[in-house]
C-alpha cells in the first residue's frame, strides 16, 4: 500500500513539474520561458521585464530598469589610426 502511494505521489509531482516547465510569456511574436527577462516596448518606451506567473497565468512584470545595450567606443588617441585584417580596413 505504501509503495503504491509513493509511486502515485511521484507521478503527480512529475506531471506538475512538466506542466510548469511549459509556461511562457509572449512578446513580438516570440515566447519567453517563465523566469527569464526580455526587453518589452510599452507606450512609455522600452523597459526590462520578467516573465512571471500571477493567478495561474503568465504575465510580464516590469522591472523598472532600462533595457541593456552594447556600444563600442574608440580609445583615446586612436581616432586617426587605421586598422586592417587580411587586407580589409576596419576604420
Amino acid at each position: 500500500m505504501q509503495r503504491t502511494l509513493a509511486i502515485s505521489a511521484m507521478l503527480v509531482l512529475a506531471s506538475v513539474s512538466s506542466a510548469a516547465a511549459d509556461c511562457t510569456c509572449r512578446s513580438r511574436g516570440g515566447e519567453t520561458p517563465e523566469g527569464q527577462t526580455a526587453c518589452i516596448t510599452t507606450s512609455s518606451g522600452s523597459t526590462l521585464a520578467r516573465c512571471e506567473k500571477s493567478l495561474n497565468n503568465t504575465s510580464w512584470k516590469m522591472l523598472g530598469q532600462p533595457c541593456p545595450t552594447a556600444s563600442l567606443s574608440v580609445p583615446d588617441g586612436a581616432a586617426g589610426l587605421s586598422f586592417s585584417t587580411a587586407g580589409s580596413s576596419l576604420l
